[in-house]
C-alpha cells in the first residue's frame, strides 16, 4: 500500500521486508472520509449560494474516485453526505458494489438541504443494516432531555468478511464543537437587560462559552450513549466491532472518555459492587478487554514497535508526531478515528487479525494542489490496513 503522507508507510517498509510473506498475508483495508458537502448539483447545501457548477462537481467526485481507486479500501465510513445515490455510483465504480445509508439529509427549502447523513460503502456483502438509537431509560437518568437523539443518526452495518466472519460496523459524525445553543430573543433580552447589563461583546462572549459548551455535553452524551449501544450488541453477538468516522474532538478529550473505558481504570470497590471481586486480575482483564475499543493507531504503534529496543520512547515519538486529520487556521487536531475490538490487537489471545499499516491521508491539506485538490475534502480521510494473524 502507498500512501500519500503517513508515519505508517515508513513503518511498514521496515516491518514487512519480507514481500514473498506480505503478500501471502490476508489482507482487509479499511478508510473513514468526511466527504466534505458531497451534494449534487442543482442541489445547495446550508446556503442558496452553495451549489457546485457542474465542473466543480465532476472535479469534486473525480477527487474521490481517485482515493479509492488508489487505497482499494474494502470497507469505507463516509460523512457529510448529501447526494448518497451520487456516491453510491462512485462506490460501485471503484469495486465497492454494497453501500447503505439509514437517514436523509433535511430539505430546509425548494433546492437548500442541512444535516448530511453517514453511510457506508463495502466489497463484501452488509447482512444487516440498522441505525442506533439511545437507550431511553439512559438518557433520563443522564439528566438528558426526553427528545434527545444523536446530532446525525449513527449507522451500524454487519458486513461478511472473508476468514473474520461478521462484523459490526458502526459510522458516526459526532456533535460539532460550533455553538449548539441558540438564544432566542426572548433570552437574549433578559441577558441585556439584567442588574449587570451585557453589551454587544459580552453578551457575544457569553453566547459562545453557552454554546460551545452545549456542544460539548452533546457530543459527550452521544458517545457515552453509543458505547452503551456497543456494549449490549457485543453481548448478545460477540461480533467484532469497527467504529470510524469524524469524532468532532481528541479521544484524549474528556467528552470521548466513554470510548477509552478500561477495566485497570475502574476502581476496586466498584468492581467488587458489580460482582466480580471474585475473579483473578487476569480473568477480570480478559472479561474487560472483550469490550474494549482501541484507536488503529495505537494497535499499530504497538504491534509493529515492540521489536525496537527503545520501545517507549519509539511509541511515544510516534504518537507525539502523530498527523492531524483537521486544522483550524494553523492549529491541527486529530479528530477522525477508526477504532477496533480486541479481535484486531494483536496483543489479546483473541484476536484474529493484526493493524499493519496506518495512513493519515493529508497531501490535500499539507500540501495541496489548487487543480488537484481545489473541491476535496477539509479533513484527512484515515486508511487502516488489516492483516490476518496466522
Amino acid at each position: 500500500m502507498v500512501g500519500y503522507t503517513s508515519v505508517g508507510s515508513e513503518l511498514k517498509v521496515l516491518i514487512n521486508s519480507d514481500e514473498s510473506t506480505a503478500s501471502k498475508a490476508v489482507q482487509f483495508t479499511l478508510a473513514t472520509i468526511n466527504l466534505f458537502n458531497f451534494i449534487e448539483p442543482p442541489l445547495a447545501f446550508y446556503d442558496f449560494e452553495n451549489i457546485y457548477s457542474q465542473s466543480q462537481w465532476q472535479r469534486k467526485c473525480q477527487w474521490f474516485s481517485d482515493f479509492l481507486s488508489h487505497q482499494i479500501p474494502d470497507i469505507v465510513g463516509f460523512q457529510e453526505v448529501f447526494s448518497p445515490n451520487a456516491l453510491q455510483a462512485l462506490a460501485l465504480e471503484n469495486g465497492l458494489p454494497h453501500f447503505v445509508v439509514i437517514d436523509k439529509p433535511t430539505l430546509i427549502k425548494d433546492y437548500i438541504y442541512q444535516s448530511p447523513v453517514v453511510a457506508l460503502a463495502s466489497r463484501f456483502p452488509i447482512v444487516e443494516v440498522a441505525g442506533v438509537e439511545p437507550d431511553t431509560q439512559l438518557v433520563a437518568a443522564m439528566g438528558l432531555s426526553s427528545n434527545f437523539s444523536f446530532s446525525r443518526k449513527v449507522l451500524r452495518a454487519t458486513v461478511a468478511m472473508p476468514h473474520i466472519g461478521e462484523c459490526d460496523c458502526y459510522v458516526v459524525h459526532f456533535k460539532s464543537k460550533r455553538p449548539g445553543l441558540a438564544l432566542d430573543a426572548a433570552e437574549i433580552d433578559a441577558l441585556k437587560n439584567t442588574d449587570t447589563k451585557l453589551n454587544a461583546e459580552p453578551l457575544l462572549l457569553t453566547e459562545q462559552a453557552l454554546g460551545r459548551w452545549a456542544s460539548t455535553m452533546q457530543r459527550g452524551a452521544e458517545a457515552a450513549l453509543l458505547y452503551h449501544a456497543i456494549l449490549k450488541r457485543r453481548q448478545d453477538t460477540s461480533k467484532p466491532v469497527i467504529l470510524m468516522g469524524d469524532f468532532n474532538d481528541t479521544l484524549s478529550m474528556g467528552a470521548l472518555d466513554a470510548l477509552n473505558m478500561r477495566g485497570e481504570s475502574i476502581h476496586g470497590n466498584d468492581i467488587k459492587a458489580a460482582g466480580l471481586g471474585a475473579l483473578s486480575d487476569a480473568a477480570l482483564a480478559k472479561r474487560f478487554t472483550h469490550y474494549q475499543l482501541t484507536d488503529a493507531f495505537e494497535l499499530f504503534i504497538e504491534a509493529n514497535l515492540f521489536v525496537e529496543e527503545n520501545h517507549a520512547d519509539n511509541t511515544d515519538y510516534y504518537r507525539q508526531h502523530r498527523s492531524a486529520t483537521h486544522y483550524y487556521g494553523p492549529k491541527g487536531s486529530v479528530l477522525d478515528y477508526i477504532l477496533l475490538s480486541n479481535e484486531f490487537d494483536a496483543r489479546d489471545g483473541a484476536s484474529l487479525a493484526q493493524v499493519t499499516d496506518y495512513q493519515t491521508c493529508d497531501r490535500h491539506l499539507v500540501r495541496p494542489e489548487f487543480e488537484r485538490d481545489a473541491y476535496s475534502t477539509d479533513h484527512a480521510p484515515i486508511v487502516v490496513e488489516i492483516t490476518l494473524r496466522s
